[in-house]
């Protein structure tokens, strides 16, 4: 298996391998046929133009010097030199003038290239450097307006000419010829010149691109790899692994991502470790209790009176013990998402009259008061009832459990212009700002020791929380010590 590091390496120098070859391509081996035919084109152009020049004069067969002023004129445009020559029909020279003269040669260069001046095609003669011996005129396609090459000697030098013959005529009569030339020696010269830079930019340029590719590899990797590393040992249940990143791109926030997930993960497998030894704590003391007085029943013969009080012992214990299983059964599939609500809109007083009832009796044993603060009695609310019936239950347990006797537990109904608060006030020994966060916790214990009050779960708060956010509802609690503690819940009126 190919890594990483050698695939961007390998991806990033075939990428310059292709576009230096495409640089080559059009640079070197294309750019001698792209000059000529341009070139070609271009004197096919001028060619036409001039004759146009010439067939606008009074006498077409007469070059007169205003067509020659013309036609000087025109060629001072030419980016490149032409040489133009104009034949009569009987092949005499019209032209050229006294800048434009051609070579002395010119007229046997147009024998030597067999260009039949008396043709009406456009002609267009191409010679390379090639031997003349080795090239048989005969082959050469008068008629053809295509690129045809032979080599001749000007002078001391050889040079590659391209020769166009373009014909002069008026609708059907035929009136002679322009024959332009231009030496193409310097595009051969170019090329070669080419050829050698290219040749040493290739290689500068590939031994910098695998060098610049592989640093550029291993830096986009070594990330990769260190989030690999930490990724393998979260997965072996090193949660404290962490991927330190100095970027800021989207692999650090891969590897804040990663981060964050070890960090819940420790979480969750601290919660595990903790609440398998609070529920074995839970569950061990009435399964003890149970036991030990079953085996007082059974083994002493006590007295009605005994017997039955260590009997209730046993069903208050394993009621305890259902309750707990019941409890960790719906909060387990509250959170699972398998506990569908059943929304209505109900008066809030309904709710807080039931509880009022419901607890009367407890908390008439501790001298407490209840008070119930409602501006509006007509305040609905848009929610599932029952659910929100065990909201007010459990923190209205709580609530008695922890106030002073002879003080007042209050239910606060507070509308505001876009949402309803309702709140439960209680007086009584508070709870520590450093246990606030974890209030919400299974089996959350306010001392250090973790002890648990014999007569609760500590799972009220976790089900309170799930039942609220599952109705979207925001909640939160205060508290300061020895005054008492407010557990507060609020939502929308729209949702009312």
């Amino acid at each position: 298996m190919k890594s990483i590091l050698s695939k961007l390496w390998l991806g990033i120098s075939a990428l310059v391998v292709i576009i230096l070859l495409m640089i080559w391509l059009f640079q070197v081996i294309l750019l001698e046929n792209f000059y000529i035919e341009e070139r070609k084109d271009l004197l096919l152009e001028q060619g036409n133009k001039i004759a146009s020049i010439v067939l606008s004069s009074a006498d077409p067969t007469v070059i007169s010097q205003e067509v020659v002023d013309e036609i000087d004129a025109f060629r001072s445009t030419f980016s490149f030199t032409i040489n133009i020559t104009i034949m009569d029909i009987n092949n005499n020279p019209l032209f050229p003038t006294k800048n434009t003269r051609p070579p002395k040669d010119m007229v046997d260069l147009f024998k030597r290239f067999d260009i039949n001046l008396n043709s009406r095609e456009v002609e267009t003669h191409m010679p390379f450097r090639k031997p003349p011996t080795l090239f048989d005129r005969s082959n050469i396609d008068l008629n053809s307006k295509e690129v045809e090459t032979v080599i001749e000697q000007f002078g001391k030098s050889q040079r590659t000419v391209l020769v166009v013959k373009v014909p002069i005529q008026q609708d059907t009569h035929f009136i002679g010829n322009i024959i332009l030339t231009s030496a193409l020696a310097p595009i051969q010269e170019t090329s070669s010149i080419l050829k050698k830079q290219l040749s040493i930019i290739t290689w500068i340029s590939l031994f910098i691109t695998a060098l610049l590719a592989f640093l550029l590899a291993k830096l986009f990797t070594n990330p990769i790899l260190k989030i690999t590393e930490a990724s393998k040992k979260i997965s072996e249940g090193d949660f404290t692994a962490h991927v330190i990143l100095d970027v800021n791109d989207e692999i650090g926030i891969l590897g804040d991502t990663i981060n964050h997930m070890a960090i819940q993960l420790g979480k969750t497998e601290n919660f595990r470790r903790e609440f398998i030894a609070n529920i074995s704590h839970e569950l061990k003391t009435p399964i003890s209790l149970i036991r030990a007085y079953a085996e007082l029943v059974m083994d002493v013969d006590d007295l009605k009176e005994d017997r039955d009080q260590h009997l209730q012992v046993i069903i208050d214990e394993s009621s305890r013990l259902n309750t707990m299983v019941e409890e960790i059964l719906y909060l387990s599939k509250m959170e699972a998402g398998y506990l569908d609500l059943v929304w209505t809109k109900f008066p809030i007083i309904d709710l807080t009259k039931n509880i009022f009832r419901k607890f009367h009796f407890f908390a008439s044993k501790k001298n407490i008061e209840f008070v119930l603060d409602m501006e509006d009695e007509n305040t609905y609310i848009y929610a599932d009832k029952d659910k929100l019936y065990q909201v007010f239950f459990n923190l209205m347990n709580n609530a008695i459990k922890h106030a002073y006797e002879f003080s007042t537990i209050t239910i606060k109904v507070k509308p505001t212009n876009t949402s309803v608060r309702i709140a439960i006030i209680d007086h009584g020994q508070g709870i520590p700002k450093e246990d606030l966060p974890y209030i919400w916790d299974r089996f959350y214990k306010v001392d250090k020791s973790r002890k648990r009050d014999a007569s609760g779960t500590g799972l009220g708060m976790s089900i309170v929380k799930n039942i609220l956010e599952n109705h979207h509802f925001s909640y939160g609690i205060d508290s300061e010590i020895n005054k008492g503690t407010t557990v507060w819940f609020e939502f929308k009126k729209r949702e009312a």
